[in-house]
């Protein structure tokens, strides 16, 4: 009676879909926190990287656990979407199980039901866009962080909110979808911590940058909306928007490659309702897939 009991808990909980794609149920109670008892597949505490010819230098220099190609006029990235770090989204029987969340105030924090599982993800970008036509984002993988993570933006499914699940969030502030697909909805602290790193790079082929703009430090981003169909992370700062940082090591690069005064960017945004949120309702352009 208990096996099937916690069977249908199982199931009903991994039948609910983290925005739109796949959502991540706060788990409260102790039966459904022995779920993560178990182990996930994959953890090594290493990952592979491999550029393929024509990738340039500033990508080479900034991703890791990616497989980086060119193909025509775009970067193909692929990547599987694991932590090389430890979670507690790895399970308890994992060597790389930790029971430690991210210290958030406002709630107690609570893991989801699931647990880390490798993806086979492609993201194909362009690689000098200059088109602005603000398209929707979309739900599910819409970028791709510096150390080969899944990057949504930040919408939750129907019924739900970031600003919950933002306390389902491991210490490196990631967690996993129902089919273990573990992603960033906010600034990661293994990347940037209130600073102008390379955090990722979007569907657009624009890149994700931290919080601050070399010396700038506020008003990078206007218009935020937590959840906001027409929300943006585009940096919108007059003497800022259309150069990535210079304190960037890849920046000089990067710029011998781009159209004159098209290196439109986001920022990582420092807002009130969740803080660090990298990509929101619309992106900058049109371009690219990802799948």
């Amino acid at each position: 009676m208990f096996k099937k009991t916690l069977s249908l808990i199982f199931a009903l909980f991994f039948a609910i879909q983290c925005a739109g794609d796949k959502k991540e149920t706060d788990v409260t109670s102790l039966a459904l926190l022995g779920l993560l008892s178990s182990s996930s597949s994959g953890y090594t505490g290493t990952c592979t990287t491999t550029f393929g010819a024509g990738v340039p230098s500033w990508i080479q220099t900034s991703f890791t656990c990616v497989t980086v190609s060119v193909s025509g006029s775009n970067y193909v990235f692929k990547f599987n979407s694991l932590p090389t770090y430890k979670s507690i989204y790895w399970g308890s029987s994992s060597a790389g199980y930790e029971s430690s969340m991210y210290v958030n105030s406002g709630q107690a924090n609570a893991a989801n039901p699931n647990l880390i599982k490798s993806q086979n993800y492609t993201l194909t970008v362009p690689a000098d866009n200059t088109n602005t036509s603000a398209p929707s984002s979309g739900f599910g993988m819409i970028g791709v962080s510096t150390n080969g993570i899944a990057i949504y933006n930040d919408q939750a499914a129907p019924g739900d909110s970031l600003s919950t699940e933002y306390y389902t969030f491991d210490s490196s502030q990631g967690h996993p979808t129902n089919t273990g697909s573990y992603h960033y909805h906010v600034e990661p602290p293994k990347i940037s911590n209130n600073d102008s790193k390379l955090v990722g790079i979007a569907q657009d082929g624009y890149l994700i940058f931290g919080k601050k703009h070399d010396a700038t430090t506020a008003g990078l981003t206007t218009g935020f909306t937590l959840g906001g169909p027409n929300s943006s992370t585009k940096c919108t700062d007059a003497g800022s928007s259309t150069a990535v940082p210079t304190t960037w090591a890849g920046a000089n690069n990067y710029n011998t490659l781009k159209t004159g005064g098209s290196a439109r960017h986001y920022h990582v945004n420092s807002g009130s309702e969740v803080n660090g949120i990298l990509l929101s309702g619309k992106l900058i352009g049109s371009g690219g897939s990802a799948n």
